[in-house]
């Protein structure tokens, strides 16, 4: 509750009178979760400090909209792996107690499909761990969501080394607090995460996890960017406290900017992470060879296990095609714009070359 409490204040209480009721409903779910939350700190804290990480965690990222949900939920199917879910993620102080009666409620709440992309979804799918650390009270970008009009430096999170030591310091702690919680959850079996802010997080993701392993998904920015425009467009007015008033210009110029972020440290640190602990996808070649494209990551992260797995990847396609992507147009200017402020990007990732190939 003093999480939300802070949230609000630091935003000066500026809400909009629509989103009174749900600011009363959030309020009244926080103070819910800070119950459950004291509860399972009293009863299992000691435990949650004294677990042991055994494996080292796999994180897939990448901007958002370029596919880490489709590599996250195609990790998820090997039962080797452990994932947090969406109850995992939004109650992660409490999850390991209230599983058996908070849960049953949260499925009956939960929307079936994704309103940006209509991907089903449940309380049993997997879900961004940065929605964990959001609910920890952690620095995280995805507190911009709940005042989007006010102006804040959340999104300077999206480059860990511009934050200060006590900042990193408390995002480690959220962090390494929820992957051991989740490890008791899983009965210690290798952790699959994703949340494209760990895209500009990698050093000390390296760091705090020593032999982690990196899944980056890249697709192309003429589709990435008008689909993050509706991603923070739909998620702003459903999950906001305010009516957002910015205009497309100024969201595509605060993707741009966080793109810049985000890169600006990937692509300065990747080359420290070892061969075997990261490998790059594009989006489009999964799509079109889904098992050779998996069997690639397997054998270069050096994973066991991808024969049993392929079926099951198969079989994963097989149920999706019938699924369609939202159906997204930039005009001229807009494509330009996109080319040139993610020129690095495009060319780092093969884009140029898939452009001259089809001109």
């Amino acid at each position: 509750m003093g999480h939300y409490i802070q949230l609000l204040r630091e935003n000066r209480f500026q809400i909009h009178p629509s989103k009174y009721p749900m600011t009363a409903l959030v309020g009244g779910c926080s103070a819910f979760n800070s119950a459950l939350g004291a509860i399972q700190s009293l009863t299992m804290g000691k435990r949650v400090n004294e677990t042991r990480i055994e494996h080292p965690p796999i994180f897939i990222i990448g901007h958002w909209r370029s596919g880490t949900t489709l590599m996250h939920e195609l990790l998820a199917l090997d039962d080797q792996f452990a994932y947090p879910t969406n109850f995992d993620a939004f109650v992660p102080n409490h999850f390991l107690i209230s599983r058996h009666f908070v849960y049953p409620v949260v499925s009956l709440l939960m929307p079936k499909k994704r309103p940006m992309d209509d991907m089903a979804m449940g309380a049993a799918t997997p879900q961004e761990d940065d929605f964990a650390l959001c609910a920890y009270g952690a620095p995280t970008p995805y507190r911009r969501i709940a005042f989007p009009n006010r102006t804040n430096r959340y999104h300077l999170q999206l480059n860990l080394s511009l934050s200060d030591a006590n900042e990193r310091m408390e995002l480690q702690k959220a962090l390494e607090h929820f992957l051991k919680s989740l490890t008791i959850r899983y009965s210690s079996k290798q952790l699959v995460l994703k949340s494209p802010p760990h895209t500009g997080r990698l050093k000390q993701l390296a760091q705090w996890f020593p032999q982690a392993k990196f899944v980056h998904m890249a697709r192309d920015p003429l589709k990435v960017v008008p689909s993050t425009m509706r991603l923070w467009k739909l998620l702003d007015s459903l999950q906001g406290f305010q009516v957002p008033k910015y205009d497309d210009s100024w969201l595509k110029n605060h993707i741009f900017e966080c793109q810049d972020l985000m890169y600006q440290a990937y692509f300065a640190q990747r080359a420290e992470i070892p061969k075997n602990q990261l490998v790059e996808v594009n989006f489009e070649s999964l799509v079109e060879s889904p098992v050779d494209v998996m069997k690639t990551v397997y054998e270069q992260l050096e994973l066991d296990g991808f024969d049993s797995a392929e079926t099951k990847v198969n079989d994963y396609f097989a149920k999706r095609k019938a699924h369609k992507t939202n159906p997204s147009t930039i005009d001229d200017s807009m494509a330009e714009d996109i080319k040139h402020h993610w020129r690095e990007y495009i060319e780092e990732f093969g884009y140029d070359k898939k452009e001259a190939k089809s001109a």
